[in-house]
């Protein structure tokens, strides 16, 4: 087993003098594991976990671990978890919470200790395991591909060895171990394709196993073929437009796969293939249809689909009394009174707007639109019109609705920021002063626009 884990750091060019994590639970895989990385002389720290499900047999391994450490000086930590409380409290099941509290302290251990990686003792058993469990759960092609030998910090060096390997390393080297009298229970799904569907299929072929791990080895390199693939087609049909991802609709229409690809740039957000196939079933529908996953909204438009991040809470209002700078919504508004002379002129652009400062009552308010709005836009004789049909008209998307912000006199909206003045303030040939406001984007917080 020493030369087994040589050559995997060989193939993956893991340093051996790297610092390492070993997972113990005191079973044969495990064990061998620590015991022959301790005789390669590496840099180990042992990790055992008590989840306390199985009374007193859990106490005699985590009793085993804590001897066999100690006799070869091991350094060793344990923890114990109450797993059913968790369980419980999470809405998961025994094992799901079990691995989750085991994954998680883990990794915190390894940051907190400096570690460079953590190892654990999967073999070829397990990976033929996961394979069919993956295929029933019907997890696609990353799950076909069974467990990676590295992956990320977690390395696997035992995936192509079998149990009856490590069991006669154990016994070569006169090492104990513990069973876990739960393996034998039917009661697990992991345990049923273990006791009962594994031996049918080697009975079927013998070389099951062997065949299980090409199988593995093989779609691992299709899976790489295929995330290549995925982004290639991905950098066709999206592009990004201040932190929101754009999807083009007709683009993807024509991709060689639009549902696997709409599912593969959608995923990481929280959408499902369920929902997946809702939007794509959706695709012709009109303008404004929306989808929400988690903190995240996509938005049909006209030529593409838009992905929101929808955390951010609405800003506050914003009274503003007087000259000067000052922040609203997502706008910092720069405020100053001047005279109406032969010398002014109005600035060009949507940015800057000049209100008359005789027909304004201090203190302004800058808010957020609201249902029920209605202004009177510039150039349309005081007609009011309600804000929502004037998004309509400007082809307004979800964000540019959302953030869309209003300066308010009194009751009455004077400017929609960096779109149209009221038509009730403008200046005429009778106003003597003026209130000249721009109005500059803050910089979007990196932190709140979606993963690139």
């Amino acid at each position: 087993m020493i030369n087994t884990i040589k050559t995997f750091f060989q193939r993956h060019g893991i340093d051996p003098g790297a610092r390492f994590i070993i997972a113990v639970s005191g079973g044969p895989d495990s064990i061998a594991l620590l015991h022959a990385f301790k005789y390669m002389n590496a840099d180990i720290l042992a990790l055992h976990c008590n989840f306390a499900l199985r009374g007193k047999e859990s106490d005699m391994d985590e009793q085993f671990v804590k001897r066999f450490c100690d006799t070869l000086g091991i350094p060793r930590v344990v923890k114990h978890f109450d797993t059913r409380a968790v369980a419980r409290s999470r809405g998961i099941s025994i094992e799901m919470a079990a691995r989750e509290l085991r994954r998680d302290w883990f990794e915190e251990t390894r940051a907190g200790k400096n570690r460079d990686y953590i190892v654990l003792g999967h073999h070829a058993g397990d990976q033929a395991e996961t394979l069919l469990l993956n295929l029933c759960r019907g997890t696609g092609i990353r799950g076909l591909a069974g467990m990676h030998p590295v992956n990320g910090r977690v390395l696997r060096p035992f995936l192509e060895r079998s149990r009856e390997e490590i069991i006669a390393y154990i016994e070569a080297n006169r090492v104990g171990y513990r069973v876990d009298s739960s393996n034998a229970s039917l009661d697990y799904t992991r345990n049923k394709i273990r006791h009962r569907v594994i031996p049918l299929l080697e009975e079927i072929n013998p070389a099951f196993s062997r065949v299980t791990r090409e199988t593995c080895r093989v779609m691992n390199e299709a899976l790489t073929v295929y995330r290549h693939g995925i982004e290639c087609l991905k950098r066709q049909v999206t592009t990004s437009e201040r932190g929101e991802l754009l999807i083009h609709v007709r683009d993807l229409a024509a991709s060689p796969a639009p549902a696997t690809l709409l599912f593969e740039i959608l995923r990481p957000y929280g959408f499902n293939a369920a929902r997946v196939k809702d939007i794509l079933d959706s695709s012709t529908a009109i303008p404004g249809k929306q989808f929400r996953a988690g903190d995240y909204l996509l938005s049909r438009e006209r030529v593409y689909w838009r992905l929101s991040r929808i955390t951010r809470e609405a800003s506050p209002p914003a009274f503003i009394d007087g000259e000067g700078e000052h922040r609203a919504g997502q706008f910092i508004l720069h405020l100053r009174e001047r005279a109406v002379d032969e010398a002014f002129t109005i600035p060009p652009g949507n940015d800057t707007a000049c209100l008359d400062l005789d027909k304004l009552t201090y203190p302004l308010l800058a808010r957020h639109w609201q249902e029920g709005d209605r202004f009177c836009p510039l150039g349309m004789n005081l007609d009011k019109k309600k804000l929502s049909d004037f998004f309509v008209d400007r082809k307004f998307n979800a964000r540019q609705k959302r953030e869309c912000l209003l300066l308010l006199s009194g009751d009455e909206i004077a400017w929609v920021v960096g779109y149209r003045l009221d038509d009730r303030y403008k200046i005429t040939s009778k106003t003597r002063r003026t209130l000249v406001i721009t109005a500059t984007p803050v910089p979007d917080d990196a932190s709140e626009n979606p993963p690139a």
